[in-house]
């Protein structure tokens, strides 16, 4: 009984080309599961750093103000900051904390619907500064697929 082990190049080929049609079907899949991943990211982000930002202002017991993009910018934005105005003028010193975020890759916003138009101005209660109502946050992925955020004139952010 004579008998070799292994595979023949045939064999081999097939085995590649069924691979090949394997991860051409899933490849699509993928890619819209991780845009969705990194939106939900996104998302957590956000809502994670305006609660930090409220609650810094309360343990601080300075305002914090929390700017989207370069004003007058109000859409497509991928980064804002979180500035603890500890003075409460409103401009930054080189004294004052300040956090520049960016939003994970393949993520924006894709509008802010704030009053002021780009920021929140917490007061040293958590309170959003009076003349400050709030509003929306949507952020978007690579697939134009949104979420939003909702911040109330108390200051409270939520997924609506």
């Amino acid at each position: 009984m004579s008998g070799t082990r292994g595979f023949s190049l045939i064999e081999l080929m097939y085995a590649l080309i069924i691979a090949g049609i394997f991860l051409a079907i899933t490849m699509p899949g993928f890619s819209k599961f991780r845009a969705s991943q990194q939106l939900k990211q996104a998302n957590a982000q956000v809502l994670q750093d305006v609660r930090r930002a409220r609650q810094l202002a309360i343990t601080r017991r300075a305002p914090v103000i929390v700017r989207f993009g370069t004003p007058p910018s109000i859409s497509n934005i991928t980064s804002y900051t979180i500035h603890v105005d500890t003075n409460g003028d409103g401009v930054r010193q080189a004294s004052e904390m300040l956090t520049v975020r960016n939003l994970p890759n393949g993520t924006r916003l894709s509008a802010v619907t704030l009053t002021p138009t780009d920021s929140l101005k917490f007061d040293v209660s958590g309170l959003l500064f009076a003349g400050t109502t709030g509003g929306r946050i949507t952020l978007a992925n690579s697939l134009n697929r949104r979420d939003t955020l909702m911040v109330s004139a108390a200051g409270v952010c939520y997924q609506p």
